[in-house]
């Protein structure tokens, strides 16, 4: 799990290793400057597509549907299901 330090700086510790986190010791790892400054949001996430392919997240056996404005409108007109309503 990420820690946020009081100093801003981020650790990677185990929940266990921050369960036995003493005051103490906590003053040493921001005596010693310990940790890294993260400025991603998603770091360490499996969000941010290091760990996900574009097949896991997009079924790409899927077809995808064009939206109203990307289809032609001579197709639109030849369409059986069109009204003229629909323009």
């Amino acid at each position: 799990m990420l820690y946020q330090l009081p100093n801003g700086k981020v650790i990677e510790i185990t929940i266990e290793q921050y369960l036995r986190l003493t005051d103490d010791e906590l003053q040493e790892l921001l005596a010693y400057n310990f940790g890294d400054v993260v400025d991603n949001p998603f770091f360490g996430s499996a969000l941010d597509g290091k760990f996900m392919s574009y097949e896991d997240v997009y079924d790409t056996d899927e077809e995808i549907e064009p939206d109203l404005p990307d289809i032609d409108d001579l197709e639109k007109l030849s369409d059986e299901d069109f009204f003229r309503d629909d323009i």
